[in-house]
């Protein structure tokens, strides 16, 4: 661990599922596609959150955990992750909060089709005040604006949560000991108020024990020196596709084990033809603009949603199965418009990488090490690549 390192196979795993919840959430417009229409699998994608909040609990505990060490390192440290995440999560709030309203209203005040629409209507303070303040997804009881973003909320304060952890505790094996607590709290938190996948309320147990059993995968790879066979990558990607596949018959305390299973095969496993593959540069590419494609993806649906309704006078229905609206579509327009919306938000998730995040991301705090003679006993170097901007 002493060398710099970056795990590209790790990397696509976020761009590649994060895709996965593009499509899932892409039956606003095209419910009826060939690709979602009755689709077992996508219809339980909300399962694979807990992939990136584990995935994230790993890269941090990876790049931060001999970097944050003092009451002055833990508030750069929040302060790094607020400008990571902020910046992209305030301009699509305001999109959804402001923009599309005012876009709607001057549409059918310019076009003289009007339906009664008054923009801001149905406006709540607290949803608002909520979205500015990143608390949507612990107080607010549904989703609301750009609705993805309860897990930036939950992902905030879990982040806080980590932050003071490590800089009260400084050894190795009382950061164990603390993770392995945060686990069971929020295990127990989930299972006794009966909360599978909660995306509001008890999401942020949902995150933090998630995100903590991937601290704990950190600690795991980092204190042994294991190599599995090649078999076992594919064998935890058929577990976990199998369990993604069954996913109501398997508690929500389960299935993020499945995630571990891949990370630890992944990152113990020679470089098979698999991992080759996952190192392509057009799948890293895709986990580097993952955060835009997963924050950005529901405006692309609205607005593509509002010109069938507005400009080709398709309508609104409700899905019986699962109570969601939908536009009623052919499967071959839903097919289509689910094709081209996923390709507008890769792009758009390009854009927003290269010209919002990372200028605000330049301002960064640089974050040293602990001294090596500061270290308590069980602490070990660390160090990552210039990298971890982009967790």
């Amino acid at each position: 661990m002493a060398s710099k390192e970056k795990f590209l196979f790790l990397e696509p795993l976020r761009g590649v599922f994060a895709l996965v919840v593009v499509v899932v959430h892409g039956d606003h417009v095209a419910n009826s596609s060939f690709i979602l229409n009755d689709n077992i699998m996508f219809s339980n994608g909300t399962m694979l959150v807990d992939l990136f909040f584990q995935l994230s609990g790993f890269v941090i505990a990876y790049s931060y955990a001999d970097r944050v060490h003092s009451l002055a390192s833990a508030a750069a440290f929040q302060f790094n992750r607020f400008l990571r995440m902020y910046p992209l999560h305030i301009v699509t709030f305001l999109a959804f909060a402001v923009g599309f309203p005012l876009m709607e209203y001057f549409f059918e005040l310019l076009s003289g089709r009007s339906s009664g629409f008054t923009p801001f209507h149905g406006f709540e303070v607290s949803a608002f005040f909520n979205n500015i303040f990143l608390t949507q997804g612990i107080l607010e009881e549904h989703l609301n604006y750009n609705y993805p973003s309860w897990s930036v909320s939950v992902e905030f304060f879990t982040y806080l949560t980590f932050a003071i952890a490590f800089t009260l505790l400084p050894t190795k094996t009382l950061r164990i000991y603390a993770s392995v607590l945060i686990v069971i709290i929020s295990g127990l938190a989930l299972h006794l108020t009966d909360s599978r996948y909660p995306e509001t309320g008890m999401a942020l147990f949902r995150c933090t024990y998630s995100f903590f059993i991937g601290v704990l995968l950190f600690y795991v790879f980092s204190s042994f020196t294991v190599r599995v066979a090649p078999i076992f990558v594919y064998i935890s990607f058929i577990v976990m596709f199998t369990v993604w596949y069954f996913g109501h018959y398997f508690s929500s305390l389960v299935t993020p084990f499945t995630y571990s299973f891949i990370f630890l095969s992944l990152l113990w496993s020679e470089m098979t033809g698999l991992k080759k593959f996952l190192c392509h540069p057009k799948l890293v590419f895709l986990g580097t603009v993952s955060y835009g494609i997963y924050m950005i993806h529901a405006a692309v649906w609205y607005i593509m949603g509002r010109i069938l309704m507005k400009f080709f006078d398709y309508q609104m229905i409700w899905d019986t199965k699962n109570g969601n609206p939908h536009i009623n579509t052919d499967p071959t327009l839903a097919t289509i418009l689910l094709v081209v919306g996923t390709c507008i938000t890769i792009f758009l998730a390009h854009l927003s990488y290269k010209y919002l995040e990372m200028p605000f991301n330049r301002h960064a705090i640089k974050m040293s090490s602990v001294p090596k003679k500061t270290r308590g006993l069980g602490e070990y170097p660390l160090v990552y690549k210039k990298s971890d901007s982009n967790t």
